[in-house]
């Protein structure tokens, strides 16, 4: 019998917490939401940005951040990140992208999985071990509507499963990017995780449906280039959230990246670098938490495929 699951465990991905009001919502109190991986932002670069994403994504994988910033991909693109996470909780995401005079279309795949863990019963005794995963898979199409205009949508299926128990759900993603009058501006505005709850044994739960704002600003006057870009997030289960980051190109090949987290009790921020050379790119990132943490630091890389 699976029993009780650690609190650890509970703290950390807030499986199958009870929801207050049934159907389908999307206001939350905290705890009320679960796959809680779905929060887990994807990518090096976009992490060592502080996850100030939603303006700046244009690679593979805006299919998480936003999937309007595919439509201007001009052909094949693949990635593949590699997220070493809190307490031996692991994440992989990979993503193809396939585009052509402003139209695309995108596939991907998240896992995120862990070591073994230990049941117990309501008195606290193990019982015995097990494992649990989350899966997300889907598909996205972008389309450039106009010079300044892009739109995208995704949709994909959720999975669950602890032990011998499971959970299927699916939801829809969809996201705006608009280039402002003022040379370098770009504007974004993103809603993710929309649809029904789900309901893992017997305990029903809410999607993370979350709606962010982002605003990036690109110059090529600094070195070989910078950007500053901000995001403000609404998440369903909590406060609004704050997201700053910036990328200084020093050279053709090389760039230093640097973001923080505004409205977090654990994540403060993030550094980064990432190499291009030819049509390859590696990403590192590097995300401390707050020193009364005990969760650890967190490690990012990703590898993406590009033919120039």
């Amino acid at each position: 019998m699976l029993g009780r699951r650690t609190p650890t465990l509970q703290r950390l991905l807030g499986w199958t917490a009870p929801v207050l009001f049934p159907g389908v919502a999307l206001a939350a109190e905290p705890g009320e939401t679960g796959l809680a991986f779905l929060k887990i932002g994807v990518g090096a670069r976009a992490a060592a940005m502080g996850e100030a994403y939603a303006a700046v994504a244009q690679d593979a994988t805006a299919i998480y951040w936003n999937p309007a910033g595919i439509a201007n991909a001009p052909g094949p693109e693949f990635h593949a990140s590699h997220n070493e996470w809190i307490s031996d909780v692991r994440y992989e995401y990979i993503a193809a992208v396939q585009g052509k005079k402003g139209q695309a279309f995108g596939a991907h795949l998240g896992l995120l999985h862990m070591g073994e863990l230990e049941g117990r019963d309501n008195d606290g005794n193990f019982t015995e071990s097990f494992r649990a995963y989350d899966l997300t898979a889907g598909l996205t199409w972008a389309r450039r509507l106009s010079r300044s205009f892009e739109l995208g949508v995704t949709g994909k299926v959720l999975y669950e499963k602890i032990f011998d128990y499971s959970a299927t759900g699916w939801a829809l993603d969809g996201g705006v990017r608009y280039r402002t009058g003022l040379k370098g501006l770009t504007m974004a505005a993103t809603a993710s995780n929309l649809g029904p709850e789900m309901k893992f044994i017997d305990e029903a739960f809410l999607l993370p449906i979350n709606l962010r704002l982002g605003t990036a600003y690109r110059t090529r006057s600094v070195l070989k280039g910078l950007i500053l870009a901000a995001d403000v997030k609404f998440p369903n289960d909590t406060g609004a959230r704050g997201h700053v980051g910036a990328e200084l190109q020093l050279h053709e090949i090389f760039a230093l990246r640097g973001g923080a987290k505004l409205g977090y009790d654990e994540e403060l921020g993030s550094v980064g670098f990432g190499i291009n050379y030819l049509d390859f790119g590696f990403d590192y990132a590097y995300t401390p938490f707050s020193d009364t943490s005990e969760l650890g630091d967190a490690h990012r890389v990703s590898v993406a495929w590009q033919p120039r």
